[in-house]
């Protein structure tokens, strides 16, 4: 309804305009050996996926492989544990926001890609000194041990929906 409504889905401007908007998340996902990729996000002080803000009239999907080419130089391909290939998000959630932005509230469709945890990271992203302090390898038992408080509101869901999933195929 809110989608379809005549409100304004998309920021127009930093960091509350309109106070409710939607964001594209890039979790990157090795399922393998069951781990994520999760930064220290300077603004939310929190280790969030990479990601953003949906640009005027962008595509969620375009968004967030724009997102993972910016914040982290990477073009990876989307990953989808139950074996459907689809552009629809994995996942979709609706956070207030926590940090030093103004408050606000994201809707958030979440974007799954894979890659190899054990390959190295370092970031070619020309944003990533600007959004991140540091990045962490966490395998699913780790995200799912570690207080929520620490991430994402629907992180652990999220980890526990994605396991379903692959152990279902």
């Amino acid at each position: 309804d809110w989608i379809s409504s005549d409100v304004n889905i998309f920021r127009i401007k930093k960091d509350a305009i309109p106070p409710k908007h939607l964001v594209s998340y890039t979790l990157v996902v090795d399922p393998d050996h069951e781990k994520v990729l999760l930064f220290d996000h300077k603004k939310a002080k929190l280790m969030l996926p990479s990601g953003g803000h949906i640009e005027i009239n962008e595509m969620p999907l375009i968004a967030a492989k724009r997102e993972l080419k910016e914040e982290l130089g990477l073009s990876l391909e989307i990953y989808s544990p139950d074996n459907k290939q689809t552009e629809a998000p994995f996942f979709v959630t609706v956070t207030q926001t926590v940090g030093i932005s103004e408050p606000h509230t994201d809707v958030s469709l979440w974007y799954l890609f894979k890659e190899d945890a054990t390959k190295s990271f370092n970031s070619d992203g020309d944003e990533y000194d600007k959004e991140f302090d540091d990045f962490h390898w966490l395998s699913f038992d780790e995200v799912l041990s570690t207080p929520i408080e620490k991430f994402d509101p629907h992180m652990h869901r999220l980890i526990r929906k994605i396991r379903k999933f692959k152990n279902m195929v």
